[in-house]
């Protein structure tokens, strides 16, 4: 593997993967405290770093259009050539660039408005990456970005599964996640990028429907499998307690997210 499996992960998606995260990651009303912060109008030009399916970045389009533009960056060269595709169909002004970071490959002072979400655990330094995204955007602008933090996830399905919940969590976040405690780490981190007016949000959605599902047996199952520490059977045992707490109405999956918005000086 050429890279860390935090970010190769990112790189190599097979086909069902990509199917998942067309499910898992597309914009629904849920999200708009995320996007408000943004403060999005025509005209505007919008980077997404991080664009993945860039399903997202097609509603940030659509509320800077028509005047506006957005650019989405990502790793995965079949995200850019998928996004590229839907942007086309749906008319918007949307550039998408196949591209690592940090650094991001764009002159500073670019962007009014500069958007990150659920990336910056991933990246190989948070700081630089923030940094980066402080010197793209122009003065007076807004950079924003929403992630998890790994440490406050609860996944409750029942006294008996509890240890093997916590193994298999615990085996997936090893390997797949760089930062897990990104979320509460974001407010520092924009001060010393030397943004101002650095506020925080803390959203934390309890879902008892098992509406998280798609995401643990995509990513967390893949990852515990991956990850050498988990066998077969037990990812399978826990994808199927998993399965009954839903049907049985007891599943509990919790995943704060820290929304942070500051401004360019």
């Amino acid at each position: 593997m050429a890279s860390p499996y935090y970010k190769q992960h990112w790189i190599d998606i097979e086909p069902e993967r990509h199917a998942a995260y067309d499910q898992i990651l597309g914009y629904h009303p849920a999200l708009e405290p995320i996007v408000r912060p943004l403060d999005l109008r025509p005209g505007l030009r919008v980077l997404d770093v991080g664009s993945g399916p860039g399903h997202t970045t097609m509603e940030l389009a659509r509320r800077v259009a028509p005047s506006g533009k957005v650019t989405g960056v990502d790793i995965n060269g079949e995200f850019i050539a998928r996004s590229s595709a839907r942007a086309r169909e749906a008319n918007l002004p949307i550039d998408f660039v196949h591209s690592g970071f940090p650094p991001l490959p764009f002159p500073e002072a670019s962007f009014d408005r500069v958007f990150c979400k659920n990336v910056l655990e991933y990246v190989d330094s948070a700081a630089d990456t923030i940094a980066e995204m402080a010197r793209v955007t122009a003065p007076g602008g807004i950079v924003v970005a929403a992630d998890s933090d790994w440490e406050l996830m609860v996944l409750e399905t029942g006294a008996a599964n509890r240890a093997r919940n916590d193994r298999v969590l615990s085996a997936s976040k090893a390997i797949a996640i760089k930062e897990p405690r990104i979320g509460r780490l974001l407010f520092g981190l924009f001060c010393e990028a030397g943004l101002s007016e650095v506020k925080v949000e803390i959203l934390a959605g309890a879902d008892t429907a098992g509406r998280s599902l798609p995401m643990l047996k995509a990513s967390f199952a893949r990852y515990a499998h991956d990850s050498g520490r988990i066998t077969d059977s037990e990812v399978a045992e826990w994808l199927g307690s998993v399965d009954r707490a839903i049907k049985q109405g007891t599943y509990l999956f919790v995943l704060p997210q820290f929304v942070v918005r500051g401004v360019k000086k």
